[in-house]
């Protein structure tokens, strides 16, 4: 029989986890190769339809080895609603739209591959993984690959390589900035988990290291809305973390301190600065001062627009793919691609993909702030991570892509949040039907 702690299991979720960063790296910064060549490479690393490949090498068995598994972890009733729901309304959508625009043969493919990958991508992420691996573990070993690639790509620019800013931002070892944006938060939030977790001196060393070197590479990239999760999230932890030792309340009661204080001094300098920051009338980093409210207000304005012109069918999966005559990787528009997650959804799979993308906002508010009030402090970490996150899936778009970082990441955050960290049997033993709220698993 199949435990969910067989060696070929863990190594499955450890390259399904592993592929989320490898699929977003360039080696342009510092190897001289060519930026794309045939299928296999994309920008300088690796192409998308490898690691589309790759993902279902490694998940199918994965999927299949896990529902064998004994020793799963039970997920939240709610949550598993939620997500099979989802599934059936994306399939629905997806051949709905296949059968009333009636598209060539090459797009009726590429659109049964775009719901393959997204299924496969939100019952591995977000339901097989969480169900068969420790919290802890997991928080670890992202916290590693994270925290090693924010290094590298800091040494690539101490090196003077030009080719980790794109457009006066830090990208790093990336393609792209948002890819650089989310290892560096991943790497400081957990590196706050692991820091507190871990009672080697040595880890500690190394997790606060990683959580200063991180913020600085959030900075570099210039993203306000990034800048504020992480300094949100310190703080979080800061109050929530269960000090062990005399030191360790010391340096509670000192920090909560100094923000008190600070926050009285200078509190109003603060906020106008950070009203600044939030509406581009300052400049963060290397990033020109932009108008952030009136350009969101814009994207706002402009998936609207597009979302009215198949309100209930919506635009498919592939929407965003709409640069050229055909679908390619090469021909994304991010016109098509609005930044507000309810209307992003809405272009996608029209309103009933919309009404879920609204239930799955409330979910993950009232989830995470239940899993702050348990006991188990990996899952609190993990937790605060999403809510920090929360504003910026609100102002950016619905994660249903395999080969993003950010979209694997976030449905990972959303499964060991909604899971519960004690393990159950699920061969021999009779099973307890619980339709808990999601996340109610402490």
């Amino acid at each position: 029989m199949i435990q969910a702690r067989d060696k070929r299991i863990v190594f499955l979720m450890k390259a399904m986890i592993a592929m989320a960063f490898i699929a977003k790296i360039s080696l342009g910064a510092f190897l001289p190769i060519p930026r794309s060549f045939l299928f296999l490479v994309y920008q300088q690393g690796l192409h998308p339809f490898v690691n589309v490949f790759l993902c279902f090498l490694f998940g199918v068995p994965l999927m299949v080895m896990g529902l064998k598994a004994r020793g799963r972890s039970h997920i939240s009733g709610i949550y598993k609603l939620f997500v099979y729901i989802l599934l059936f309304v994306l399939t629905v959508q997806t051949v709905l739209q296949m059968a009333i625009v009636g598209d060539a043969e090459e797009s009726f493919w590429m659109q049964i591959a775009a719901l393959a990958s997204s299924l496969l991508m939100v019952v591995i992420y977000g339901l097989i993984i969480p169900s068969l691996w420790n919290a802890r573990d997991f928080l670890f070993f992202v916290q590693k690959w994270a925290g090693i690639l924010v290094i590298i790509s800091l040494f690539a620019w101490l090196a003077g390589g030009g080719a980790v800013f794109k457009g006066g931002r830090f990208i790093g070892i990336f393609k792209h900035i948002p890819h650089m944006v989310t290892c560096a938060t991943i790497a400081f939030i957990f590196s706050l988990g692991t820091f507190s977790l871990s009672p080697s001196v040595k880890h500690k060393i190394w997790s606060l290291t990683i959580i200063l070197i991180s913020f600085l590479a959030v900075i570099l990239t210039g993203t306000r809305s990034s800048a504020g999760a992480i300094l949100l999230a310190a703080l979080v932890t800061v109050i929530l973390h269960r000090s062990q030792s005399n030191h360790a309340r010391l340096f509670k009661f000192a920090a909560v301190g100094f923000a008190l204080t600070f926050t009285f001094t200078f509190g109003v300098q603060a906020f106008e600065f950070a009203k600044g920051i939030a509406t581009g009338a300052e400049s963060l980093a290397g990033r020109e001062a932009q108008d952030g409210v009136s350009s969101r207000w814009e994207e706002f304005e402009r998936g609207k627009d597009i979302f009215v012109e198949a309100p209930w069918l919506g635009h498919g999966l592939l929407s965003k793919f709409a640069g050229g005559g055909e679908v390619e990787v090469s021909s994304y528009n991010s016109f098509k691609d609005p930044h507000n997650i309810f209307i992003s959804a809405g272009v996608i799979g029209g309103w009933p993909l919309l009404f879920l993308s609204v239930i799955a906002v409330v979910l993950m508010t009232v989830g995470g702030l239940k899993a702050l009030r348990g006991q188990e402090p990996v899952k609190r970490q993990i937790a605060i991570y999403l809510l920090a996150h929360i504003p910026i899936l609100v102002i950016y778009h619905v994660h249903l892509s395999l080969g993003g970082m950010a979209d694997r990441m976030y449905w990972l955050v959303f499964g060991f949040v909604a899971a519960n960290m004690s393990v159950i049997a699920t061969h021999n033993s009779p099973r307890k039907k619980t339709l808990s709220t999601f996340g109610d698993a402490s």
